[in-house]
This record gives C-alpha cells, structure tokens and sequence, in this order.
C-alpha cells in the first residue's frame, strides 16, 4: 500500500535555518565583529584571510557567508556592505550552490592532499564573482602537513582571493598560521538579546507564549543562538503549537527555585534531616542531577551578588542574601562548583549530588561552634555531680 504525503506537511523549515541572518543587520549580539567587517569594506580594506573564533552557534558561518555575499553582490561595482539578497550571486551563496564560495569541513578533510588540491583551485579566477572565498570549518583539526601545505598561499595569495577560518578551538591553530590572518573573536549572546529574539520569532511564527517559559530557554541556550532556536523548535513540538512554564520545565527537567531556596535555608540552618527531605521532594519531579547542580550554583550566585550590590528583586533571594555569612555563602558556591567540575566522572550522578550538600553541611560554621560546644557542656555536667558529691 502506498502512503501519500502532502507537500505542505514535509515543507516545515527549522528555526535556526529560516531565520539564519542573511545581511549584517540581522545579526545579534556580534556588533564589535560587524562594525570591524562593515568598515574594512566600505573603505576597500579587506585582510587576505580571517580567523572566525568562538563557540557553538553564534554566528562564525553566518558571518562568513554573509561577507561572501557583500563581496560578490551584483547590486552595486564594487563590493558592498549591504548586499542585496536578489543577485545570483548572493542567492547561490545563501544556497550552497555558488562555485566561488567553497564551503571545506576541516573535520572530514583532515589530509595533506584535500588541502593539496584546494590550492591548486587558488590560482583560476573566479567563474561569476569578484572573489574567490574559501570557508574552512573548524580549521583546528587540521592535520600539521595541511597547515604547512596552507602557509605559503596565506602568505602571498592572489588577489582575487580571500581565505575564512572558523574555529571553537583557535588556541590549536599553530602561530605560523594565525599571524598571517585577522582574528576576530566572537562573543556569546547575552541573556536579553536572546530573549528579545526569541520572542520576535514567535510573534513571526504566531506562537502562543508566556515569558518566563521564553527566559527558561533561554538560560538553557548559554549564548547560543543556534541551540536557543534548536531548543525553541522541540519546545514548539513539545507544547504541540504553544509555550507554557510548566510544560517547558517539564521539558528540560528544571525544578522550581522555592525548592531550591527551601534546601539552601536547611544548609544555611545545618538541619541535614530536612535538607535530604527536600532534595526527596525534588527527585519526585525526575530532573536530571547535573541541572539540580547547575541550578543551586546559579542561586548561590545570586545571593552572593544580592550581598554586595543589593540588585535582586526576589523576595527570597534577599532574605537568604540576610541570613547567610558572606564568607559561607562563597563557600557553599565553591563547593559546589568543585562539585559540578567533577560531575562527568562520578560513576553515580545522585551520590555526586549527595556528597555536595553533606560537605556543605560538614563546613557550616553554625554546626561546627554546636558540636564544639557539647564537650564543654558535658565537662560543666560532670563537675556539678562532683560538687554534690563533695
């Protein structure tokens, strides 16, 4: 039996794709990095061979391509900072099917003799564009004999070329290389400009939302756009057309913080009874034990902030920032951070958990003058029975 499908159910584009920036001004959160790109060429200062530096996601082969276009854009005689997204050259770029822009993975082509044969293209002029741009991802894990084979073209290549470099690693990049290329470090995305985004496209998108459910994905992006948007697509499938807190805390497996404070305030108090009752509670809500972690740190950093700045509006914030000694919250978030920093070799992620709470208890300075006090107690007791006897 044959299954038909519609056209239009299989047509869906991935967030990350659909609303990937295709000129300068759509790009958030690299305006040092734009402002660089956008004067070099409205002043004819092009480098010779970039190195595109940062993270996951925010933006390395966005930006290449996007240079790529103001470069060959047939809108205007020369190159352009605003290209106009209508040319054949700009759309075959956008596309992947431009011959003058060669998109190489450094991962999968990690031989002398791929790098071999790049060069030899160097020299041929480009088949439509100005430039010839060569785009080589991750270019870190290149192989030494391909770096070298590169050296003398990024030295002196011809004019009609221009070399980017995209790399999550460029401390791997050897010296040789990176002193013959312009280095650009990209940032991560703060925070705001990530919610401010995020909800631009579900108002595009005609999607139900609520805030805070915006702002938990947002925290779980870590200044990245591409996995802020990954996260918002199964965020969508997951709502089935709509975002709600509840839902996207089920989700991705984040607890509620009045839990949080609650465990922190028997930390702060040294009740170890109520303090594994309440990490019970939070169990009963199947997180995962690393985001229990991640969280509690995230709290801890707040009060430590709240402690010297006085800059949250949290009622309960405030109210722990008052009970707890500075010097034992810095404590508790040291050792907590110890613990996350080990989190991926424990062989039990609960005991992980377990063992950092009981070490706070342990250093909890309330606990150690009660226990440093019972023999001096008990010493006063058996003095008193010797005086009556007397």
């Amino acid at each position: 039996m044959r299954t038909c499908y519609d056209s239009k159910s299989m047509s869906y584009e991935v967030l990350a794709r659909k609303y990937r920036p295709t000129n300068f001004e759509e790009v958030i959160g690299q305006d040092h990095i734009v402002k660089a790109l956008v004067n070099g060429i409205n002043a004819e200062k092009m480098h010779q061979a970039y190195i595109f530096a940062g993270t996951r996601g925010i933006g390395k082969t966005t930006l290449a391509r996007i240079l790529a276009k103001c470069m060959n854009c047939e809108s205007d005689t020369n190159p352009t900072s605003r290209p106009c997204n209508k040319c054949s050259n700009t759309i075959e770029i956008s596309s992947g099917r431009s011959v003058d822009f060669l998109e190489i993975d450094a991962a999968s082509n990690t031989q002398v003799d791929k790098i071999r044969d790049l060069i030899e293209t160097v020299d041929y002029k480009p088949a439509k564009g100005r430039f010839k741009i060569y785009l080589i991802d991750e270019v870190h894990m290149l192989s030494t004999a391909s770096f070298n084979a590169l050296l003398k073209t990024l030295e002196e290549p011809p004019a009609h070329v221009i070399f980017i470099f995209a790399t999550t690693n460029p401390e791997k990049i050897p010296k040789t290389v990176q002193s013959r290329c312009l280095q650009l470090n990209l940032k991560t995305v703060n925070d705001e400009e990530l919610f401010d985004h995020f909800k631009k496209i579900l108002k595009k998108e005609e999607i139900k939302f609520d805030d805070e459910s915006v702002r938990l994905i947002v925290n779980f992006s870590n200044g990245s756009v591409r996995d802020g948007l990954t996260l918002l697509d199964q965020a969508i499938a997951y709502g089935n057309g709509e975002l709600l807190e509840n839902e996207i805390k089920s989700l991705l497996g984040t607890i509620d913080d009045t839990l949080l404070i609650e465990l922190i305030e028997y930390i702060t108090s040294g009740d170890g009874k109520k303090v594994f009752d309440v990490l019970s509670k939070i169990e009963e809500l199947t997180p995962e034990y690393d985001v229990i972690l991640k969280d509690l740190i995230s709290i801890l950093h707040k009060i430590s902030l709240e402690q010297v700045l006085s800059n949250s509006e949290n009622k309960n914030i405030k109210s722990l920032a008052n009970k707890i000694d500075k010097e034992f919250c810095q404590l508790l978030y040291e050792i907590s951070m110890n613990a996350y920093g080990k989190f991926s070799v424990h062989p039990n992620p609960k005991e992980s958990l377990e063992i950092c709470l009981l070490r706070m208890l342990a250093f909890n300075p309330l606990l150690k003058l009660s226990d440093s006090s019972k023999p001096i107690k008990e010493k006063n007791i058996v003095e008193k029975k010797l005086l009556k006897k007397k």
